[in-house]
C-alpha cells in the first residue's frame, strides 16, 4: 500500500460524514504515514449546499486541519489542502493567498464544474460534446497555471461522453501529454469503485476508465492513487488493493513515495 494519501473531504461540504478527528484517527488505523485534507474549496461569493462548504466555514477548516496536525505529528503526517475546480484568472489570486494567508499546503484540481457569470455550472449538464471539451480546455488551463499538485479523477468526463468514442480519446492524449509535459500527476480515483456505475461501454466504468488509462501508460505519466474519502470508513473498506492491481495491469507509473507540493 502506498504510505500517502492525499484525498480526503471532511462533513463541511455537505455530502461527506464524520469528524475531522476520526479521518485522521482511521487513516492511521489503515497504516498511512501521511494524510492531506482536501474537502471541496470554499469560495467567496458563491454558495452551493451540498457541494462545498460555505466561505464562512474556511476559517473552522483550518484551525481544525493545524490543530490535528500539531496533535497526532509524532504518529502521521498531516497536510491542509482544498479539491478545487481551475475558475480562471477571477479566482487565481485567492487561491494563491490561500497558501500566504492560511498556511495551506496543497491544491488538487478537481473540475466538476465551472463559473458562469457568478454561477456555478456543471459540465455535465451541456451534453456529450460541449461538456466534455470544455472540461478538458479548463483542465489543462488548469495544469498549465502551476497551482495544482495533481489532478483529481481525470477521467470522470467519459461518462458524460455517454460512450468510449473518438472525442474520450481524444481528450485523454490531450491530458497524458500535457500531464508528462509539466510532470503533473493523474489520480486514479477510489471514489466510484464500490458503485461501479456502468455506461453504454462496458470498458467505461465511472472510474476508472480502462481506456484512459491505457492512454495515459502510453505517455508513463507520473500516477497516484486517492481514496476521496468522504467518510472515515472508506480507509477500511476500500478495496484499495484493486487499485494497485489496476496500476500494475496497465503498466501505470504508481509515484511510491508523495509528490512534491505546488505552491
Amino acid at each position: 500500500m502506498l504510505p500517502y494519501n492525499l484525498h480526503s473531504h471532511t462533513s463541511r461540504c455537505g455530502h461527506a460524514y464524520g469528524t475531522d478527528e476520526e479521518y485522521v484517527l482511521a487513516a492511521i488505523k489503515a497504516g498511512f504515514r501521511e494524510l492531506g485534507f482536501t474537502d471541496h474549496v470554499m469560495l467567496p461569493r458563491i454558495s452551493q449546499p451540498g457541494m462545498r462548504g460555505e466561505f464562512f466555514l474556511l476559517d473552522d477548516y483550518v484551525r481544525s486541519v493545524l490543530a490535528l496536525k500539531e496533535k497526532y505529528k509524532d504518529i502521521i503526517a498531516i497536510y491542509l489542502g482544498f479539491e478545487a475546480e481551475w475558475l480562471g484568472e477571477r479566482y487565481e489570486e485567492y487561491y494563491r493567498s490561500l497558501f500566504k494567508k492560511h498556511h495551506f499546503d496543497y491544491l488538487i484540481m478537481g473540475q466538476h464544474c465551472f463559473n458562469d457569470r457568478g454561477h456555478m455550472t456543471w459540465y455535465a449538464n451541456l451534453g456529450p460534446v460541449k461538456g466534455p471539451q470544455d472540461y478538458a480546455n479548463d483542465l489543462l488551463e488548469g495544469m498549465e497555471s502551476g497551482l495544482f499538485t495533481y489532478v483529481a479523477h481525470p477521467d470522470i468526463y467519459v461518462h458524460w461522453c455517454g460512450a468510449w468514442n473518438q472525442l474520450a480519446s481524444d481528450i485523454a492524449h490531450r491530458i497524458a501529454f500535457a500531464s508528462k509535459r509539466l510532470d503533473i500527476p493523474l489520480e486514479i480515483n477510489c471514489g466510484y469503485r464500490s458503485k461501479i456505475h456502468e455506461i453504454s461501454d462496458p470498458d467505461c466504468l465511472i472510474y476508472p476508465c480502462h481506456r484512459f488509462w491505457d492512454i495515459v501508460a502510453q505517455y508513463g505519466c507520473p500516477v497516484v492513487i486517492g481514496i476521496d474519502a468522504h467518510d472515515p470508513d472508506d480507509y477500511a473498506v476500500t478495496q484499495y488493493q484493486f487499485y494497485e492491481d489496476f496500476a500494475k495491469q496497465h503498466g501505470l507509473n504508481l509515484l511510491r513515495e508523495r509528490p512534491s507540493f505546488r505552491k
